[in-house]
This record gives C-alpha cells, sequence and structure tokens, in this order.
C-alpha cells in the first residue's frame, strides 16, 4: 500500500512539473537561467592581475645554535622534499626549546603556507616579527609570506599593505 502512495505522488509530481513548463513557462524559464549565468558570470572572482612583491630566494640566515638550529635544518630539508608533516613535527621541536626565535617562526609560517592554512601564517609571521628585533632579513620574508597569503584569500588591501611593509624593511 505505501509503495502505490509512492508511486501515485511521484506521478503526481510529474505531471505537476509537466504543466509548469508549457509553452508559456518555458520562456521565463530559458530567461531566467540565462539571467543567472550572467549573474554568475559577475560575481568576484580573484584577481590575478595585481603583482606578487617576490622575495630574494630564502635570504641566508644564520641558523640557531644547537639543537633548534639542526631541527630548522631537517625542516628546511623536509620542506624541500615536500614532506610537510615532517617538517612541521620538527619545527614544533625546535620551538618547544626555543620559543623565542624568530626564524622558527617563520619557517611554521612557510609549512602553513604550503598547508594552505593562511590564517596562521599571518600570525606566525607576525609573531616572528614580534620577536626579530633587528633582524631586517627575516621581518622582510615575513611581510612577503603576509602578502602571498592575503593575495590567496583575496584580501587585496592587506596584501598591498604587506608589500609596502616590505619593501620598507629592506
Amino acid at each position: 500500500m505505501k509503495v502505490a502512495l509512492k508511486v501515485y505522488i511521484y506521478h503526481w509530481m510529474l505531471r505537476q512539473i509537466h504543466d509548469q513548463f508549457r509553452l508559456g513557462s518555458l520562456w521565463r524559464v530559458v530567461i531566467l537561467l540565462g539571467l543567472s549565468c550572467v549573474i554568475a558570470s559577475c560575481a568576484l572572482q580573484k584577481r590575478t592581475d595585481l603583482p606578487i612583491f617576490r622575495e630574494e630566494s630564502q635570504v641566508q640566515v644564520q641558523l640557531p645554535p644547537g639543537q633548534p638550529g639542526n631541527l630548522l635544518a631537517n625542516a628546511n630539508d623536509a620542506m624541500q622534499a615536500g614532506q610537510l608533516d615532517k617538517a612541521e613535527m620538527h619545527l614544533e621541536r625546535a620551538l618547544r626549546l626555543s620559543p623565542r626565535d624568530p626564524q622558527l617562526w617563520h619557517g611554521m609560517a612557510r609549512v602553513r603556507f604550503e598547508q594552505k592554512n593562511y590564517g596562521q601564517v599571518v600570525q606566525f609571521c607576525l609573531k616572528s616579527n614580534s620577536l626579530a628585533d633587528n633582524n631586517g632579513a627575516i621581518v622582510r620574508q615575513n611581510w612577503i609570506l603576509m602578502e602571498k597569503a592575503y593575495l590567496e584569500t583575496g584580501e587585496e588591501e592587506k596584501a598591498a599593505q604587506a608589500r609596502h611593509n616590505a619593501q620598507e624593511s629592506h
């Protein structure tokens, strides 16, 4: 009995749909579809014409002494091999040993960028900048990385400000 009722409702719905799409209604549907296509093409799209401030190749900075420096070197090797989880693990260990090292925070920001976690990229770069004191090279790299993260999230004004800050920190 339940199956027969479902079949009846299904056929009733098909008749209703058929009645709605008679010739006059069909034109309305075609016009609505056309308008929706036009509106969809006007939707916000990520701008690709903005220039990205290019980093000069990772600036050679002196590795932190001892175990944190070794862990940072291991993390860089893992990043180049595409092993982001391994790089993250090395950096987390290094940060436990030396939480006030700006290079380690920048390294973690680079890993997060590759993982497409752009919010944390910005946070880690800001943390690195707050610890960098007079290390202009690392500050510059942080601003460049923040610019890229902002561009990925479509925040063009913040990206432009980060680009400006990178140029100023030179």
